[in-house]
Formats: C-alpha cells, structure tokens, sequence
C-alpha cells in the first residue's frame, strides 16, 4: 500500500512539473524594420517665404526665415509569443511605453546627445511570428536637431552633407498579461545636411 501511494505521488509530481514547464511563456519583441530598411534624410532646416499677415499686400516685404522640423519613419515591429498551455482569451501584448534613441557621428571627435521619445503603442502577440505592427513616428526630433545642428544652418542654395549618422533606437515597455520587461533594438542611419527645399511651402 505504501508502494502504490509512494508512486502515486510520484506521477502526480512529475505530471505537475511537466505541465507548469508546458505553461511556461517566452516572448521576442523584435525590430523588424525602420523606415523601409532605407536611409533617413534629414533636412537640417526647411526654409520658407513669410510674409506679415496683418500688413496690406502692398506694404509686405517678403523674408525668407527658417524652422527646424522633425524627421519621422515608419516603424515595424513584433511580438512572438510561445508557450503550451497559454490561454486563447486572454490578449497578450507588449505595451511600449518608451523610445530611446542614440546617435553615433560618422566623426569620431563628434558626440551627440541621446533622445527619449515617450510612446503609448501597443503590438499584439502572434504565435506564428507572422504579423507585425507599424505605425510612424518621429525618430530625430526637432529640438535635438536645432541642438546638434543649429550652428550648420546654410541658406538656400548653398547644399551641403553634414554628417552621415548610425542610429540605434531601443523600444521598452512591458507584457501586458505578466508585467515582465520587454525590448527590443534596431539601427539605421541618418543622413543630415543642407538638402534642397520648396521655399513656398514649409515642409517641403
């Protein structure tokens, strides 16, 4: 008698480990992309014409005044979630809650300060690592660049490359269902210099 309980609770202590192991969750959120997989221009300023609104057409002197704009990209990223057991119901994701991005100049002398964009994203789960989740969003801003490059500013039409950049960018956040931690990181490059511009329209 004692045999058969002593091996009776054997089995129920291995089928107990067996299945907290086949409930057990790993997740991957990856960076599947930045803007295409292509090269960021970054237009150091955008020039344009203004003109003083409150003034007569006859009295306006037409100025040509700059602005520094930020640089946007579209964002591909995924969330793989895996494990046995997981229940079908409940909706897994990852919430990223911030963006966190560094600058390395193609000069070694050159140093640029990092840039925190906060985010309220959130990228559903796919076991089958098939789907992903992109949206645009600025990845140099524009007071990071008046910062970095307000002292290279040429007008038109003196063009000219500023520096070509390697970015890296790392996304945080958090599981919704198990509050654990999740990141992930992805580079590309920044090209920034005095690019042509429309001086009719600003952004352009």
């Amino acid at each position: 008698m004692r045999r058969s309980l002593l091996g009776l609770l054997t089995v129920v202590a291995v089928a107990c480990l067996l299945l907290t192991t086949g409930c057990e969750r790993s997740s991957v959120l990856r960076v599947v992309q930045i803007n295409g997989g292509k090269t960021v221009f970054s237009d150091i300023a955008d020039f344009g014409i203004w003109v003083d609104p409150t003034l007569p057409d006859s009295e306006q002197e037409p100025e040509v005044v700059y602005a520094f704009a930020p640089d946007t990209a579209e964002i591909e990223l995924q969330y793989v979630e895996i494990g046995a057991g997981l229940p079908t119901w409940t909706p897994f994701e990852a919430v990223i809650h911030k963006a966190t991005f560094t600058y390395k100049s193609g000069d070694p002398t050159v140093t640029y300060d990092n840039a925190v964009i906060p985010l309220t994203q959130s990228i559903m789960t796919d076991r089958e690592g098939k789907k992903t989740r992109k949206w645009t969003m600025v990845v140099v801003p524009a007071w990071w660049k008046s910062k970095s490059f307000g002292d290279d500013v040429s007008e038109p039409p003196d063009y000219d490359l500023i520096d070509v950049v390697d970015a890296t960018v790392k996304f945080s956040g958090w599981d919704s269902v198990s509050l654990r931690t999740v990141e992930a990181t992805g580079k590309f490059q920044v090209e920034f210099g005095n690019f042509p511009d429309d001086e009719q329209t600003f952004g352009k």
